[in-house]
């Protein structure tokens, strides 16, 4: 992979191994160090000179010869400095793609939550790298003041941004500077704010209104939505619609969306939040019952917290996915937080297929820097999955 990891110094991105080859030879060019023409040394020189891997110091000069840095002479196996740097200025930045995410944690792609900035922002890296361009991660959570302008001022070739437009006000800026100085730039999501990039995104709403449908197929009628706070993201809003078209298609009126969590909670997961979450939707609960409108489904805000509104059922005397069904949302049952509290599952969820998601952004990048898309954003939309589980979190 050819990210970065965090510098302690200053916080900004530190060079991956293949970006520091590049950035050394880069310099020398411009320097005078290796004149065009003047032989480079060996990879394994390379190599041995900057403490990087042999394989990654060949890997490096193949990306030289594609930015015009090194040439190779027919009949030959050496390569030699070139004659110019391509494009003027920074090449090397020219040709990298910054990618922005709001990451408070840091593990690798293996272990990421397929449904985070996180997972999203590495498969991105990984796909960009297969790909041949060099990718810079950014945590835009880390970054310092000045940050952005650093960055900036480099001119990078591109830029890809996974973060949510609610919730970092950062990448936002990102793009609206890329926009000012004509930078391809590519999205995760479809929030009105996005709408003037190059974006990929699951549809929500039709996933939220398939889910709804399934519920009512199977004979539900008093569906409530369960989330923590009032629906305020554009995705959350935008499941909220889809779960209202469902009942309306259905002769039904939707139900009130049920805020249950607690601003003093957020959204932390611990075994205390989970136990006051799950007091909180009981509570909830209790009086819907009182009311004469107790649920017979309920559609969450994903996966995880269903744990806490299947512990809540359970404590009001009713059996999970028997008296109420619970929908979620992700497919990520057994990697939220609060799983460890809770192994009931929900009964149906959808599969968004994250990694179709960081697919297409890595490609409307490239394509975009290539010049191969139409003057209009594009939008990349694809497919979810509703997946039914049985009483193990296995699909049925």
């Amino acid at each position: 992979m050819s990210g970065t990891e965090k510098n302690e110094e200053n916080g900004l991105p530190r060079e991956s191994p293949r970006s520091r080859v590049l950035r050394w030879l880069d310099r020398s060019l411009a320097s005078g160090e290796f004149p065009p023409g003047r032989e480079i040394p060996s990879e394994r020189s390379i190599a041995k000179l900057l403490g990087v891997a042999p394989n990654t110091a060949a890997a490096a000069m193949d990306e030289a010869e594609r930015l015009g840095l090194a040439v190779r002479r027919e009949g030959s196996c050496k390569r030699y400095a070139g004659t110019s740097r391509k494009g003027g200025g920074d090449s090397l930045a020219a040709s990298t793609v910054f990618v922005l995410a709001a990451m408070p944690t840091f593990s690798d792609l293996a272990s990421a939550p397929g449904w985070s900035d996180e997972f999203l922002a590495l498969d991105v890296v990984r796909r960009l790298t297969l790909a041949g361009r060099l990718a810079s991660l950014v945590n835009t959570l880390a970054m310092p003041e000045g940050g952005l302008d650093a960055i900036f001022n480099a001119r990078p070739g591109g830029m890809a941004v996974t973060s949510g437009v609610n919730d970092d006000p950062v990448a936002m800026e990102a793009l609206a500077r890329c926009r000012e100085a004509g930078i391809p730039a590519a999205a995760y999501g479809n929030a009105p704010e996005l709408r003037a990039f190059d974006r990929a995104y699951s549809d929500h709403r039709a996933g939220s209104r398939d889910i709804t449908r399934w519920l009512l197929a199977n004979g539900r009628r008093r569906i409530v939505p369960f989330f923590p706070f009032p629906p305020e993201k554009f995705w959350e809003r935008e499941r909220l619609a889809g779960y209202e078209e469902a009942m309306h298609e259905a002769g039904l009126e939707p139900m009130p969306c049920v805020a249950f969590g607690s601003g003093d909670l957020g959204l932390t997961q611990t075994a205390e939040t989970f136990r006051l979450n799950t007091a909180l939707a009981l509570s909830e609960l209790m009086a819907l019952r009182r009311e004469g409108t107790c649920p017979d489904a309920i559609l969450c805000r994903n996966d995880d917290w269903t744990k806490p509104v299947i512990a809540a059922i359970r404590d009001l005397g009713l059996v999970p996915n028997r008296d109420i069904l619970v929908a979620g949302y992700d497919n990520m049952d057994s990697k939220g937080g609060f799983a460890m509290f809770e192994s009931a599952h929900p009964a149906v969820t959808v599969d968004k297929h994250n990694a179709k998601s960081s697919e297409d952004l890595a490609e409307l990048v490239v394509a975009r820097m290539e010049g191969r898309l139409p003057a209009e954003p594009q939008a990349r939309i694809h497919k979810h999955e509703l997946v039914v589980l049985n009483n193990q979190g296995e699909r049925k």
